[in-house]
């Protein structure tokens, strides 16, 4: 298979995901957008409590 097959064969498949692919109602990207803003608060409470309680393990055990 040639380079030339390859890129045609790439093309076919792209255009082929494009055709089933839709653009979200606004309520579908709210959705997302709050599920992701959630998701992305919900890891930086997680890391700034373990950086709290790794801190004073630290502090606690140097005496």
């Amino acid at each position: 298979m040639n380079p030339l097959d390859k890129l045609n064969e790439f093309i076919q498949k792209a255009l082929r995901v494009l055709r089933v692919s839709y653009r979200p109602t606004s309520d579908e990207f709210y959705t997302t957008l709050k599920i992701t803003g959630l998701g992305m608060v919900l890891i930086g409470v997680i890391g700034y409590v373990l950086t709290i309680i790794f801190g004073f393990l630290e502090k606690g055990g140097k005496s």
